[in-house]
Parts: C-alpha cells; sequence; structure tokens
C-alpha cells in the first residue's frame, strides 16, 4: 500500500477512534440518567423521604382563588420551597438537569452517529450498515425521550391528554394523584397499567433501545477498525 494511502487510512481510523470515544461517554451518561429517573421514581413510590404524606388541607386550601387571602396565595410558595430538604431540593435540580441534559446529549450521540457514517461512507469500509441500523435507532430514542409534556406545556395533564415523553419532570412525579403515588387501589386495571408503563414500562423500552443503539455501533466500528469480523450470510456453516 502506497504510504499515502497508509496515512489516509490512519487517518480515518483516528477519526473514528475519537468519534466512538465521545459515542461511549454520551452513552454512559444517558445510561445514567435514564437508570436514575427509574430510582428516583421506586424511592418517591414505596417510600416517605422524597413525596411526605399529602397534609390536612387548611381553610385557606379550600377557598376559591378568587377568594383566598392575599397573604396566603403570595406566601404559599415560599413555605412549599423552603419546607423542602436539602435531599429533595438536591434531587429537584437534579431532574431537571436530567431532563436538559438528556435531550442535548442523544440529540448529541445521534449527530455523532451520523459523523460516524459519512466517515465509514467515505472510506467505504465495512460495518457501515451496522452504524446505520445504530443511527436510526438513535433518532426513535430521542423521540421517545423527549418531554412532549412540557414542550406542550401541558406536565400537570391539565385539559387535552398529552402523550408525555420518558423524561418525566418533577411536578409529574411530585403530582398528588398522576405522580409517583398514583393511586392503584379501586382504579381502572388499564389505568393502572397506564401508570406503571409511563413511570416504568417506557423508560425500560428506552434502556433496551439505548443498549440496542450502544451493541449495534459498537459492532459496526469494530468490523470498520479491524478489531472483529463481521458475520455474512456466506460465512454461516449450517
Amino acid at each position: 500500500m502506497p504510504p499515502a494511502n497508509i496515512a489516509t487510512a490512519a487517518d480515518y481510523a483516528d477519526a473514528m477512534m475519537i468519534a466512538r470515544r465521545a459515542k461511549n461517554t454520551l452513552f454512559f451518561f444517558l445510561l445514567l440518567f435514564l437508570l436514575f429517573q427509574l430510582s428516583i421514581f421506586f424511592a418517591a413510590r414505596f417510600t416517605d423521604k422524597i413525596i411526605p404524606d399529602a397534609p390536612t388541607p387548611s381553610m385557606a386550601d379550600t377557598l376559591a382563588p378568587t377568594t383566598r387571602p392575599t397573604g396566603v396565595a403570595t406566601t404559599q410558595p415560599i413555605l412549599s420551597v423552603q419546607g423542602r430538604t436539602l435531599t429533595t431540593s438536591a434531587l429537584w435540580y437534579f431532574t431537571a438537569g436530567v431532563d436538559f441534559l438528556g435531550i442535548v446529549l442523544i440529540v448529541v450521540l445521534a449527530t455523532v452517529l451520523l459523523l460516524i457514517v459519512k466517515i465509514m461512507l467515505v472510506g467505504r469500509l465495512i460495518g457501515v450498515a451496522q452504524v446505520t441500523s445504530a443511527f436510526c435507532w438513535c433518532v426513535l430514542l430521542t423521540l421517545l425521550l423527549f418531554p412532549w409534556q412540557a414542550f406542550l406545556q401541558n406536565s400537570d395533564f391539565t385539559g387535552d391528554f398529552k402523550i408525555p415523553g420518558v423524561l418525566y419532570t418533577w411536578g409529574e412525579l411530585t403530582h398528588p394523584t398522576k405522580g409517583a403515588k398514583f393511586v392503584t387501589a379501586g382504579a381502572d386495571i388499564w389505568v393502572t397499567v397506564l401508570w406503571w408503563a409511563r413511570f416504568v414500562g417506557w423508560p425500560v423500552v428506552a434502556l433496551i433501545v439505548l443498549l440496542m443503539v450502544q451493541a449495534k455501533s459498537s459492532r459496526g466500528l469494530r468490523a470498520a477498525l479491524g478489531e472483529s469480523e463481521l458475520e455474512t450470510p456466506g460465512d454461516l456453516t449450517v
């Protein structure tokens, strides 16, 4: 092989290794974020550390907004913020950070995979089919993770029903009736299934899709870098 071709191949390999390191880092943080949201839901569901038992409503809470005293209306949000423990406040901010970073990182991951596909196409490298498949699954995962309920300004599910994304907000988690403490006793079985799917089922699906993206892209990159060989129909033996 001429020196120019060797230098070009080495340059392609360096570019793909840089992209692979970025891909692995993004995968690690996204996996951590999804596991964090699942853990926080179970902690909020089965313990009183995050969502304490609801206090007895006072007379001011039962009044209509137009008849409620001005002093109560202005001080209620301040009391709710000051009433949080240090742990709850940290989880509140961290959940907001997960919502933001989860969307940013999944978009960056899709961009990195698209960059890898373009490098492999220009270099005519094998394994591009696996990385292309990973990119398509990553686009689907982006749509699943996007918090549509917050984007459509319907985080409390009032008014018309909106299909939520996998990433929930703190307001959804701590909602008195539709959050982590949703009531299952006496509720319709399909309503119970929907709530469990919202907080557990779809996050698990997102985890599976994320693992598929990582596995397919890693397999394609290993084949392109000569670290492994892809199986073809001609290589399979009965």
